[in-house]
């Protein structure tokens, strides 16, 4: 299956249940992999935030690939200035993270910045370039319509097949790492 098969699209308020997995995902619950009753129950809280364009998980600032009208994977992503505000309407709406202290967590994207929230691919697309694909239209989407802002993501820096794709596609490793969920991810940028 070559890349250009995967028909990528903005997605839509009746994509807010995969894209609530795909956030999991994201997060590293492995929602795809293993539905667990916690797994199940933040993506049931996350969906209707998802149907939202309010929130850091908004369809509004998301893309979906599809295969032969089967969504493949996922891509979230946002200029970095929102993502304070979006944080706070997003996590004070899901039971399982109001007691987070959101002003004690440092912010993963801000001003300068159009950042890279959220990249999924199902289990049985992966390693044949959906993920890959997502990110080459967000940038060329992003450089367009935000020449001035870099364009970010973190990586989990034992995500070394996820360091050779974003580096592959032009992204450097920064001297900035951020805490996220109680784990530590390295800020890369996409260089030029």
């Amino acid at each position: 299956m070559e890349e250009n098969t995967f028909h990528i699209r903005p997605a839509t308020p009746a994509d807010a249940a995969f894209l609530a997995r795909c956030v999991c995902e994201g997060i590293g619950f492995e929602i795809f992999e293993q539905e667990t009753e916690f797994n199940t129950q933040v993506a049931a809280g996350l969906e209707p935030l998802a149907a939202r364009e309010d929130t850091l998980y908004s369809y509004r600032h998301a893309l979906v690939a599809e295969e032969e009208g089967n969504v493949a994977g996922a891509l979230i992503s946002y200029p970095g200035e929102q993502y304070h505000s979006l944080r706070r309407t997003t996590f004070r709406e899901l039971p399982h993270f109001r007691e987070l202290d959101l002003d004690a967590m440092p912010d993963e994207a801000g001003a300068g910045e159009y950042y890279i929230d959220t990249l999924a691919v199902l289990p049985q697309y992966r390693c044949l370039g959906v993920g890959t694909a997502l990110m080459r239209t967000r940038i060329a989407w992003a450089e367009q319509q935000y020449p001035d802002l870099k364009i970010s993501l973190l990586v989990d820096p034992d995500n070394e097949k996820g360091q050779r794709i974003y580096t592959r596609l032009g992204f450097g490793v920064t001297d900035r790492n951020v805490i996220a969920f109680d784990h530590l991810y390295w800020k890369m940028v996409k260089n030029g």
